[in-house]
């Protein structure tokens, strides 16, 4: 079965979420558990966290993810940002854990520092932080900078793994194209492949197309088959039966739902062939 989802609103709480997934009958999610441009977060009411799990488990909703705050900078050269980081995460992680099985995170590189000294910073950022929950916290590759070459978010996930609550990555396939992966080929599938090595460890999918072209280094969805990817390109992608099992979640552009159920549509012709 695939599980697949799309990025949901929580706009009026988080309830909206599930009625989102009922209209589009998919059983899987991702949503901001607040507004991601703002450090201000409430905790869920424990009222709110109960009705959405009852609600999970009867429409088999897995896995639920959170995605991470536009703002949460941890490597940061402002000390001041990256003191609100951690405040925002911990807060984050906190609410999360009650209700969901991943967080996203996208790890944003001090540019002016080697991947050694951006290694050892994001080190001392995760020592300050409670990791003993249940939810696992995946890393996203990144469309442009250090986190663009997917061999550099491998020894971000190795050098964290052993805070507990670090499980794998989380793939975007336009940021991967936009990074220079070409998977659009079996070649370009093949490098990737070889660059992540150990491809238990992608627990997610986010399935995007690009606007941009190959290594374009600049981050813009599309609806799926009508970016610089397209169909033909996504069915070499999964023609590589590893990537089949892997939950999916959609972050392309939508003015309504209904551009949601003909993306999810789209993705589902492409899988099954």
């Amino acid at each position: 079965m695939i599980r697949i989802g799309v990025h949901n609103s929580a706009n009026g709480g988080i309830i909206n979420v599930i009625k989102e997934i009922e209209f589009l009958k998919t059983n899987s999610t991702q949503f901001f558990i607040h507004s991601p441009r703002s450090w201000d977060i409430k905790d869920l009411e424990n009222k709110e966290v109960n009705l959405f799990l009852k609600l999970k488990q009867k429409l088999d909703i897995n896995p639920v993810v959170i995605h991470s705050s536009y703002l949460i900078s941890p490597l940061s050269e402002n000390p001041q940002t990256v003191e609100k980081s951690l405040n925002l995460i911990k807060k984050e992680l906190e609410n999360s854990s009650k209700i969901a099985d991943y967080y996203v995170l996208h790890i944003r590189e001090n540019r002016k520092k080697d991947i050694k000294e951006n290694l050892k910073e994001i080190n001392k950022f995760f020592e300050k932080i409670n990791t003993d929950y249940k939810i696992k916290l995946l890393i996203e590759n990144s469309a442009s900078g250090l986190n663009s070459d997917l061999k550099n978010i491998i020894s971000f996930y190795k050098e964290l793994k052993k805070f507990k609550i670090f499980s794998g990555i989380c793939l975007d396939t336009a940021h991967a194209f936009e990074g220079g992966y070409d998977i659009k080929t079996k070649k370009g599938v093949i490098s990737l492949i070889q660059d992540i090595k150990d491809l238990e460890i992608i627990k997610l999918i986010h399935l995007n197309d690009s606007k941009t072209k190959i290594g374009s280094k600049t981050d813009r969805h599309e609806h799926l088959g009508k970016g610089e990817i397209g169909k033909e390109g996504f069915k070499n992608f999964f023609s590589f039966k590893e990537f089949k099992n892997i939950p999916l979640i959609l972050e392309t552009p939508k003015k309504s739902l209904n551009d949601d159920l003909k993306n999810i549509q789209t993705a589902i012709s492409i899988i099954e062939v």
